[in-house]
């Protein structure tokens, strides 16, 4: 093994033994300050004398997980006034209309580089919505569509991961045989060791696994090469990031195994967020609107209910709600129900709603709701003014 990588695993290991200290000294376990010691550290391009700490790109969105889901939270929609937004939470996903990656910038446009190196561009705002600029390796392809997206908030996963597969199926009706008007499925994904598994993190409900979610994050918003994704170069594609300075080798990834494992371990144990208990003429007519149907308000697990108020299926949600880009199998206007337990929170912090923060309010994202979300849409209108107004107050203090 050569001196470099013994250094580094050196470095790593006084790492462990300094979280383990200090894991004792706290009452936590090793996985859990590991994890947490994980998406609070800001990484740093290779080489470097931090050997555990390199890898970082060539081109990435962000040094840090806690830079785009600060304080476990939902990513806010704010412009900085020049056509561009204030947190790195925001990014601009790209695919053609069936989920393929644009041949030149793959599947997330990096706007940030380290030293040598041009970020692929940067995301601008017009009339018309975001979209690509100054991009470095000329224009996308003429399939590509672009999708702003908020980075999601993190609490609560450990128990979304907890609902069992037979759950989520038990409301799927794709074909609408109940005549509803809601035909949620469930979105089947093949993991990298070729099982098939039911979706349940992401906005497209393409992450089976919380471990597999937190290694797709590590490659295309950090660059950082994991065993599930093994491109030292992350999501960039051209040859300069290819040839360019990289922390891991073919055979030794950049991130580990064991700890893409800590850090999802740390984010499986952060609680859900509170919620106040809520009027039951609120969720009276939460029921009766048909917001229900999709924002299941408990799914069982064998510890119990989760309120979560999602049924972890894909909806269609009608052209107003088109995403632009997508993944595949899944259209670019079909979204995983949206948890909406810490709405409250979301809702004070001003972040905006639905997948690109551009709902303001409760009312601005249910009037946005086409397709199996039309018929919900509808009732909600027709409420009288007085129900309206306490079936918002319901969801706001979720």
């Amino acid at each position: 093994m050569d001196p470099g990588r013994l250094m580094r695993r050196a470095v790593l290991a006084s790492a462990l033994v300094l979280a383990a200290t200090a894991a004792l000294a706290g009452g936590r376990d090793l996985s859990f300050a590991i994890g947490k010691a994980l998406f609070e550290r800001a990484w740093v391009p290779a080489p470097s004398s931090t050997r555990a700490n390199d890898g970082l790109g060539p081109v990435f969105n962000a040094r840090a997980c806690n830079a785009c889901h600060r304080g476990l939270d939902r990513a806010p929609r704010r412009e900085d006034g020049q056509g561009g937004f204030t947190h790195q939470g925001m990014v601009l996903k790209l695919s053609d209309a069936r989920g393929q990656p644009d041949p030149a910038y793959g599947v997330q446009l990096q706007t940030a580089a380290i030293p040598g190196f041009a970020p692929e561009g940067r995301i601008a705002m017009s009339d018309a919505g975001p979209f690509p600029a100054d991009l470095a390796s000329g224009p996308l392809a003429p399939q590509t569509r672009a999708g702003l997206r908020a980075a999601p908030a993190l609490r609560g996963l450990g128990l979304l991961a907890a609902v069992p597969e037979d759950e989520i199926l038990s409301r799927e009706d794709p074909e609408d045989r109940d005549g509803d008007g809601v035909s949620g499925r469930a979105n089947r994904v093949v993991g990298p060791d070729g099982i098939t598994r039911l979706g349940r993190f992401g906005l497209k409900a393409s992450g089976a696994t919380l471990a597999g979610q937190t290694g797709l994050a590590f490659a295309t918003d950090l660059g950082l090469s994991t065993a599930d994704h093994r491109a030292l170069a992350g999501d960039c594609l051209s040859d300069a990031c290819r040839a360019g300075p990289h922390g891991g080798t073919a055979d030794e990834p950049e991130i580990r195994h064991d700890l893409v494992a800590m850090l999802a371990d740390y984010l499986s144990r952060v609680p859900p967020p509170e919620s106040a208990e809520g009027d039951p003429r609120g969720a009276a007519l939460f029921a009766a609107t048909g917001c229900a149907a999709c924002h299941a308000p408990a799914l069982r697990t064998p510890g119990g209910e989760v309120r979560a108020f999602t049924d972890l299926l894909l909806h269609d949600l009608g052209p107003q709600l088109d995403g632009g880009a997508t993944e595949p199998g899944v259209l670019p206007s079909e979204w995983r129900t949206a948890p909406l337990w810490g709405l409250s929170r979301a809702l004070k912090a001003g972040t905006g709603l639905l997948h690109d923060g551009r709902a303001r309010g409760i009312a601005e994202a249910v009037a946005l709701h086409g397709g199996e979300g039309d018929g919900a849409r509808r009732r909600f209108r027709a409420l009288s003014e007085a129900d309206r107004a306490t079936l918002l107050r319901y969801v706001e203090g979720l």
